[in-house]
């Protein structure tokens, strides 16, 4: 985690947003409300970064003007992507799909892949990750594999759950110094066919892939669970969080 001075300037850090519908008020009929839990930007804040919530859009040239002001991107949890960004058809037990978030988060990790920009893949993130640089998906893991482990908690959406495995020599195992880590679960989806440049970093027991990240050695790191949530409980995630941010600091030296 870094180390903050007086004057010392935080990293920004960039966390992708979803957006849900509701009812207006005043008779304004319904409104788009886009956003993230707050678990997301009280983990920036408590590992040393800034965080910037990115704009609900597809145009590029905003993304790209966003993209150009941060010091490193949050993939954020939400719903399933389109399937036919995968090349899929659409799965029954699929949801919460926004074709405006799919697209923002492509182009988000095609700008900050371009800057060497640390990037950090939060569940819905890992997926998109993968599906951004030419993977596949599981699209539900209870449908294509029954045989395995239960991964979306009952009751307590962030209580412990299952162990995942990490790959020795993984930039997951340096950075949290663990080869096996209990972790939270929250997903019906998961990773299927990884993407050319990515590799995995950790599965679950039941052997779902739950971890991606760089095989060139660039800041890029992706996990299923959750580590933005209940840190007193994982003393795993807190590290992964530190990492990135002081990532994300390195970058923004100078600025």
């Amino acid at each position: 985690m870094p180390e903050k001075g007086i004057g010392m300037r935080r990293p920004l850090i960039g966390i992708t947003v979803g957006c849900r519908h509701e009812p207006g008020g005043g008779g304004f009929g319904k409104r788009h409300v886009a956003g993230t839990p707050t678990t997301y930007t009280d983990a920036v804040v408590r590992a040393g970064g800034a965080p910037l919530l990115l704009p609900w859009t597809d145009e590029p040239d905003v993304i790209a003007a966003v993209a150009e002001a941060i010091d490193g991107l949050l993939l954020s949890g939400g719903g399933d992507l389109l399937a036919d960004s995968y090349g899929a058809r659409t799965h029954a037990a699929e949801s919460h799909q926004d074709a405006v978030r799919d697209r923002l988060e492509f182009e988000a990790i095609r700008c900050a892949m371009g800057r060497n920009l640390p990037i950090l893949g939060i569940c819905r993130g890992v997926q998109t990750l993968n599906v951004a640089l030419g993977g596949t998906l599981i699209q539900d893991i209870p449908d294509q594999y029954p045989a395995a482990d239960r991964h979306h908690t009952i009751g307590d959406d962030h209580a412990p759950d299952h162990e995942i495995d990490i790959v020795p020599g993984s930039l997951l195992a340096e950075v949290v110094g663990a080869a096996r880590v209990l972790v939270n679960s929250r997903h019906h989806q998961a990773v299927g066919d990884v993407a050319p440049g990515l590799r995995i970093n950790c599965r679950s027991r039941d052997g779902i892939i739950e971890g991606l990240e760089s095989v060139d050695g660039t800041p890029v790191l992706a996990v299923q669970c959750h580590p933005e949530s209940h840190w007193e409980r994982f003393p795993a995630f807190p590290k992964l969080f530190g990492w990135f941010v002081s990532e994300a600091a390195r970058r923004g030296e100078g600025r």
